[in-house]
């Protein structure tokens, strides 16, 4: 379902620009995304709240501007999978090896938001590009999120 999701999100709201932009996506399905200073002395890097009946994605200023943009899918993806409000998560939530079945399938919506496999399989077959470098500067991603995309898709 998160693939499902991910996929109806980008065909409603893309702009087949790359990289994709989540927080331009977040926006137009009618959310609020904010930097959140405080975030860092709390260990958090972000959160997904209704707020009124406002859906709020904040996510820390300290991360990388590559962890921002997964953090942004990531809440969109808790958003969109309609996992409830008050999730906030921390860098745990993020890894692969995370057993909340939430989280999981959040970081599977935010993987095939961020590097669509049709992107992917364009950048292998068209472009003949398949230096995870390159292709993670490309989607601007992490070369560990480009690697593990790679591997999950059966590319690795």
């Amino acid at each position: 379902m998160p693939v499902r999701t991910a996929k109806a999100v980008l065909d409603a709201y893309w702009d087949r620009k790359l990289p994709v932009d989540p927080t331009q996506i977040a926006r137009a399905m009618g959310a609020e995304v904010y930097q959140d200073h405080d975030m860092v002395f709390c260990g958090i890097s972000g959160s997904f709240e209704i707020e009124g009946s406002k859906p709020v994605i904040r996510y820390s200023s300290s991360d990388a501007n590559v962890r921002q943009r997964f953090t942004v899918a990531h809440e969109l993806g808790h958003m969109c999978l309609q996992h409830g409000n008050s999730f906030r998560d921390t860098a745990g939530n993020y890894s692969s090896n995370t057993n909340l079945y939430k989280e999981r399938d959040a970081n599977t919506f935010a993987a095939e938001l961020l590097m669509p496999r049709e992107v992917i399989e364009w950048l292998i077959f068209k472009e003949r590009n398949h230096d995870v470098e390159s292709m993670a500067r490309v989607l601007n991603v992490s070369s560990a999120a480009m690697h593990y995309r790679l591997k999950n898709l059966g590319y690795l």
